[in-house]
């Protein structure tokens, strides 16, 4: 029940984030000037569930060059979702209360030029501090941006973090 309760709290959280990232104007056709990623944290309970987006070039070109696959494409399906946690699990560390915690990709899908995943993360006590780094798509473009915004729902405390290739680091967030 707690756990329904979580998704279904979590679900209109990340709802109420905004979520455009991008560009104004057209979308490029196979490049774009803009190397950015989105992630939404959210913590409530003993779960954090992350939405992270970025451009579905950007990615199937990290996870070609990660996986050596020539022409890796993005599709809703396991064995690419299974590849994309391979190197997710290399590029984002998030730790609850000095603990790391592995996810598990709840969903994926395409927004326009985006390719985004939802990814649920257990621990075995209330969330409350959360330290992560952040280094997605860190190996493919010096210029790399990564934005990340946490939102802890019982105190609705947020706050925003912005990474780049040239310095990457680890953040800390406590909602107390």
């Amino acid at each position: 029940m707690l756990r329904a309760r979580s998704i279904a709290l979590v679900a209109v959280a990340l709802a109420v984030v905004p979520s455009s990232v991008g560009y104004g104007g057209e979308p490029p056709s196979d490049r774009h000037p803009l190397h950015l990623s989105h992630a939404r944290i959210v913590l409530e309970g003993r779960y954090v569930i992350l939405n992270i987006r970025m451009f579905r070039d950007d990615l199937e070109n990290a996870l070609s060059r990660f996986h050596h696959i020539e022409g890796l494409r993005m599709r809703p399906d396991p064995i690419v979702d299974s590849l994309f946690s391979d190197y997710f699990d290399t590029k984002f560390v998030l730790a609850v209360h000095d603990s790391a915690v592995h996810g598990a990709i709840a969903e994926s899908g395409q927004a326009e030029d985006m390719w985004w995943y939802n990814i649920v993360f257990e621990a075995a006590t209330a969330v409350g501090e959360i330290s992560f780094r952040n280094d997605i798509l860190f190996d493919l473009f010096n210029d790399q941006r990564n934005i990340t915004r946490v939102l802890h729902v019982p105190t609705d405390r947020q706050r925003t973090y912005y990474s780049v290739a040239s310095h990457p680091e680890t953040f800390h967030f406590d909602p107390s």
